[in-house]
């Protein structure tokens, strides 16, 4: 027990110092997992993502593997310690669950012992939605490129994913979502109504279904005060 102390308390430090490989194989020490990945009919699911975080402070690409066939996976050279496991295929309407913004689907937390194995994990898959975010010039109707969006649980304002992409579709849980989009040069928007926070409209997909939402922007001036998807959030 001390031993296994020590080695955890060794190796977290030299993470936070950055001179630890997050990974290693070659270590007699570290841990391994496995287990299968499950659709929602209980099929084994093949070529899904599984990421494995360990504890500790995060700087590196996480551990992860594909599963096979089978559904199955496993993964070598872990840090021991409590660490999170979860399955996604965004393609496939499977998210990545492993904020608070989810419900924990595909998603599991191990106990992993120092040289030892935790084996016969299962991680069961739901859908998701889709999300298409658009937004566009209120003044004359043209499509704005580089958007901000947030996306919060209805009711539950401390769940809530921000993100700024090119692609602009995001994957949501099947329940009640606000949506907030801001952009460079104009005033932050929620989805619905005016635009105010107060008369958002929240949205509600299905699984594997997909929802197209454009959302209309004003212009900022010098008689318009600077307004951001948090600040908007407070009125």
């Amino acid at each position: 027990m001390k031993f296994t102390a020590l080695y955890l308390l060794l190796t977290h430090s030299l993470l936070s110092q950055g001179t630890i490989a997050i990974q290693d194989p070659s270590d007699p020490h570290r841990g391994r997992l496995s287990g299968v990945v499950l659709d929602e009919r209980a099929r084994p699911a093949r070529g899904v993502t599984v990421k494995a975080t360990p504890p500790g402070p995060i700087g590196a690409v996480l551990p992860h593997t594909q599963t096979d066939a089978k559904g199955r996976f496993a993964l070598s050279g872990l840090l021991p310690g409590h660490t999170y496991v979860n399955a996604f295929n965004e393609e496939h309407f499977y998210p990545d669950a492993s904020s608070n913004f989810w419900d924990g689907q595909g998603t599991a937390e191990v106990e992993l012992p120092v040289g030892g194995e935790v084996s016969g994990i299962v991680l069961k898959l739901t859908p998701a939605g889709r999300l298409h975010v658009a937004a566009k010039n209120a003044t004359d109707q043209a499509v704005i490129g580089q958007i901000g969006v947030r996306l919060e649980r209805d009711g539950a304002p401390i769940r809530w994913m921000t993100s700024s992409k090119l692609g602009n579709w995001w994957l949501v849980p099947t329940a009640p979502i606000l949506l907030c989009v801001e952009a460079e040069g104009f005033q932050a928007a929620w989805y619905g109504g005016d635009g105010s926070f107060g008369h958002s409209v929240p949205i509600t997909l299905t699984p594997n279904r997909v929802f197209r939402a454009m959302v209309s922007l004003r212009p900022r001036n010098s008689a318009t005060t600077d307004a951001t998807c948090s600040s908007t959030r407070s009125r």
